[in-house]
């Protein structure tokens, strides 16, 4: 039969394959708009059904190659129709003939108006196929003899994938920059796509590339995220990818919402490439073990920097503006980074930076507290962990603030000033984190007068002396005579998760003595005022003086007691 082009136009016989418009990235400046997709040339199986090509593709493998196609049917009349019976036939420049066989999961018949793709697929032992240039529906009458081969549709494949590694494998695919928006060809949806932020981390298992892409729904109905993946590519190898949600993502008109994708790779391997493929499934007639099928569809420039979510000024004490469609953090709760200092440890091998958070419920209802994790990065790019607090309130009650600190162990070589401080969604890819802002400020400078800031606490230390005490056994104890004055934020909550302060009592040799820590809430908690604290804990009854008081505030987190040095007192 000879074939008959039929140019897709804005109708339901399109098959959804149409000119989508570009969407603008989250946090990609100055995105290129998406690439204007070449309409989908159909042809005419029957007089109802129409057919076009949506991924061909010719991958290596241990022995020899593997031919993948997948066709995409439209049933135009207005009752079901049936496929015709046929073989599917590649054709290479050459003149050689591959006949690959069905998925068991084709579809025999296809009700009115109703879309269906046909997956075909074999594997040959030779790596030597040539160019395809045309496939074609072939109705083999078996019962006649000689056997009778009539053609009922020839296709030309001018986009087919020819995988393997380094710049071969993207010579036939769109190569795009980092965030510019994009459709995938040949697929039948509506939606772009543009990639966002990009990172390297480090997992029990090994160092994963994680991807997060932003859909978008530029269209008037639902529609849901076809299937796709992303896989990682350096100048010598391929890594594949996997999406990381498990259930399918749907977009209402309109509406952007974020994937992820997750690629194992080597240690200090150098990725130059992301490549998007579409991905098909193929059942072997009989069997059970289902093969996925992939297509190279387009090409995407790896960030030239891990991230892409640039750090913006901020000034302490400010709301924090989080990434729009973030679900960690509520839209009627205000976050602000009211203290981050950087000190050294006496005794210790490092240092420690604390980050503390006001958390304020700005609703009317009770919400949940947030759940974020962050991240402390110096200015050569040195990545520091964070670690919560371990005890936080759960709910937060409206026109109230809650304080939720995160401490960060560092190197005693680091003597940054200038820090960018992420903040981490450790749901949305788990058990990956994404980010969901980033700020670029300064580390505060430890107070040099008698006043000492402790969010939501002012201490000022009027005088400290420390006495020393004998009993007739001979043991000692110590008795800290405080003077302070105490001053708290209005409608910020303090409890028992709240930090402490520590006394160390130091001798000339710079041995710890004693200690006794001090809370801010409770029946003994600290107050303005003269009181005194009892230093009985003494790990040693050789001493010598004159004694030093190490004044730190402590805080609980799940790796231990993280320590801030207050003040030295002589």
């Amino acid at each position: 039969m000879k074939k008959r082009p039929w140019k897709s136009s804005l109708t339901a016989i399109m098959l959804g394959a149409m000119i989508v418009q570009g969407g603008t990235a989250v946090w990609a400046a100055d995105s290129a708009p998406a690439p204007v997709a070449t309409p989908t040339v159909n042809y005419g199986l029957t007089s109802d059904i129409r057919a076009a090509v949506k991924s061909v593709a010719v991958t290596p493998t241990a022995s020899g190659s593997q031919l993948a196609v997948t066709v995409r049917l439209y049933n135009g009349g207005v009752t079901q129709n049936r496929v015709p019976e046929h073989e599917l036939r590649v054709q290479t420049s050459t003149g050689v003939s591959y006949t690959l066989k069905p998925s068991g999961s084709n579809k025999e018949a296809l009700q009115p108006k109703e879309i269906g793709e046909l997956v075909y697929m074999t594997a040959v032992d030779t790596k030597e196929i040539g160019t395809i240039d045309q496939l074609s529906f072939v109705n083999v009458d078996v019962y006649s003899y000689p056997k009778l081969e009539t053609t009922l549709l020839a296709m030309p494949t001018k986009s087919v994938w020819y995988g393997g590694t380094g710049s071969a494998a993207l010579q036939n695919l769109d190569n795009l920059a980092w965030g510019q928006s994009f459709s995938i060809p040949g697929v039948n949806s509506g939606l772009t796509y543009s990639a966002v932020e990009a990172s390297m981390q480090n997992t029990t298992t090994g160092r994963v590339a994680v991807v997060t892409v932003l859909a978008s729904n530029p269209g008037a109905g639902r529609e849901t995220v076809p299937s796709f993946r992303m896989d990682a590519q350096s100048e010598t190898k391929n890594y594949e990818g996997k999406r990381s949600e498990a259930e399918p993502v749907t977009l209402e008109a309109g509406e952007k919402k974020y994937i992820h994708f997750a690629i194992p790779v080597e240690n200090g391997v150098t990725l130059s490439n992301l490549v998007v493929l579409s991905t098909d499934t193929f059942v072997p007639k009989g069997g059970t073990e289902a093969a996925t099928l992939a297509t190279g569809k387009l090409a995407i420039a790896w960030p030239k920097e891990q991230g892409s979510s640039t750090a913006v000024p901020y000034t302490i004490g400010q709301p924090i503006a989080f990434d729009a469609l973030t679900k960690v953090v509520d839209k009627s709760t205000q976050v602000s980074l009211m203290e981050l200092h950087l000190h050294e440890n006496p005794g210790e091998g490092f240092k420690t930076a604390v980050a503390k958070f006001k958390l304020t419920n700005t609703s009317t209802t009770p919400i949940a507290l947030p759940a974020f994790m962050s991240e402390l990065v110096s200015t050569q790019g040195l990545t520091y962990q964070g670690s919560r607090q371990a005890n936080v309130t759960e709910m937060m009650n409206p026109g109230l603030s809650y304080v939720v600190s995160y401490s960060y162990i560092v190197p005693q070589s680091e003597t940054g000033t200038s820090f960018s401080l992420k903040l981490l969604d450790a749901v949305a890819a788990a058990p990956y984190t994404t980010t969901i802002a980033a700020l670029q400020t300064d580390l505060q400078q430890e107070e040099t007068d008698s006043t000492i800031s402790l969010y939501p606490f002012d201490l000022k230390f009027n005088d400290v002396t420390v006495n020393s005490v004998t009993t007739p056994q001979l043991t000692y104890s110590y008795k800290v005579r405080l003077d302070l004055d105490i001053k708290q934020n209005e409608n910020v909550v303090v409890d028992n998760n709240f930090s402490k302060l520590r006394f160390e009592i130091v001798d000339s040799a710079g041995r710890v003595i004693g200690s006794k820590d001090a809370a801010f809430t409770g029946d003994n908690k600290l107050i303005s005022g003269v009181q005194t604290l009892d230093a009985s804990n003494i790990t040693t009854d050789q001493f010598s003086y004159p004694f030093t008081v190490n004044v730190y505030e402590t805080i609980e987190t799940a790796s231990g007691t993280a320590k801030r040095l207050l003040k030295v007192i002589k």
